[in-house]
């Protein structure tokens, strides 16, 4: 029985290492630039490192090259403004200054003052550009449970927050761009912080895999509304090439692999960074760093989460070769990359070898 195993296994690994080797990836330089938008992470870091890109320079601090893209990510930054939540009887919060909406009308006013002198340039330009537009919608769903709405409430919000990202996407299509990756958001229910600020308020709450059964269904709808208005998109701009990149699957093969990628099992629900209960998350010092009683882990590169919120750099570096190296199973469609040209930085460490194995051994998960 043994040597069976031995044996089954051997082929499984030369099964993937054939698929890793001679299937699609993201090997060369196909871009010459990253743009990226959101509420903040370090993933659009990781994914210009994939295609040997520098990081992209913050926009809003105007200095720097702008050669190679720019971020015009806002830490806490939201698709609805102000006036949306006021609304629902939310109290508007200082971080909510810089919407989706508005990071891109920067964007276009960009184009004009530092990317391109004229339109044909933006034109060219732009379609050796990369647009990523990471987690979208995901602060607006934490700033309202942080205020103590429910899910059954903060449900109705979505197809609301579907319809403005779409809307806000179609603008920077307008503007020119032809490569757009968009990642749904991962299980919530896994997370510290939402587990803190949903689970804590009533112990009937469903679990599975110590994960918060309500908040996954949630960040699902959320994904299912976000691949509906990405498809009637790939409809209306057919030229465009409008990718969603699957973060809830990559981050449960993540979990599901932990061992095999270096990360301690405490990791799957404990973060390195924090403060208070065994989630080492408190909802009164969500951003960790800095406050008296933080307590910081020795090994964060062990550590699949950061904070309450957010995922190590190791932990994101794994979700974005999901994206990139695996391919099929993790984005829809599968990507299509233009003519690899010249490489603007060193070539970077080989992708690992863990997509493509877990695009084999991904588990239903809840």
């Amino acid at each position: 029985m043994a040597s069976t195993t031995t044996t089954l296994v051997r082929c499984f690994l030369a099964i993937a290492l054939l698929s890793y080797l001679f299937g699609p990836s993201a090997a060369g330089c196909p871009f010459d630039s990253i743009y990226s938008f959101g509420g903040g992470s370090a993933m659009a870091d990781h994914l210009a490192s994939v295609f040997h890109l520098p990081s992209p320079n913050p926009y809003a601090a105007e200095v720097g090259d702008f050669n190679h893209g720019a971020s015009f990510v806002a830490a806490g930054s939201t698709v609805m403004t102000t006036s949306f939540f006021a609304a629902r009887g939310i109290q508007p919060s200082p971080l909510l200054k810089r919407s989706f909406d508005a990071q891109v009308q920067s964007f276009t006013a960009a184009l004009d003052d530092s990317v391109c002198r004229s339109r044909s340039e933006c034109i060219n330009k732009l379609q050796r550009a990369l647009f990523f537009v990471d987690q979208i919608g995901a602060n607006d769903y934490e700033y309202a449970f942080s205020k103590g709405k429910s899910i059954k409430e903060v449900s109705r919000y979505v197809p609301i927050i579907a319809q403005i990202i779409k809307n806000t996407i179609r603008k920077l299509i307008a503007a020119g761009a032809t490569h757009l990756v968009v990642p749904g958001l991962p299980p919530m229910g896994c997370f510290p912080g939402y587990l803190t600020l949903i689970g804590a308020k009533n112990k009937t709450h469903s679990y599975s895999n110590n994960c918060h059964v309500g908040l996954n269904t949630f960040a699902r709808l959320h994904n299912d509304h976000l691949r509906q208005v990405l498809r009637e998109l790939q409809l209306e701009f057919p030229d465009a090439q409008i990718v969603y990149a699957d973060y809830y699957k990559a981050f449960v093969a993540l979990i599901r692999n932990h061992v095999v990628l270096g990360f301690k099992r405490q990791s799957l629900m404990e973060a390195c960074c924090g403060f208070g209960d065994r989630n080492k998350f408190h909802r009164k010092k969500a951003l960790c760093g800095g406050e008296e009683g933080d307590s910081v882990c020795s090994d964060p590169e062990k550590y699949i989460h950061w904070d309450g919120f957010h995922l190590t750099h190791e932990a994101l570096k794994h979700v974005v070769e999901a994206f990139m190296t695996a391919g099929k199973g993790f984005v829809f469609p599968e990507f299509k990359y233009p003519e690899v040209t010249h490489c603007i930085t060193k070539k970077v460490k080989s992708p690992a070898l863990w997509p493509r194995l877990l695009s084999f051994v991904l588990l239903d998960f809840q």
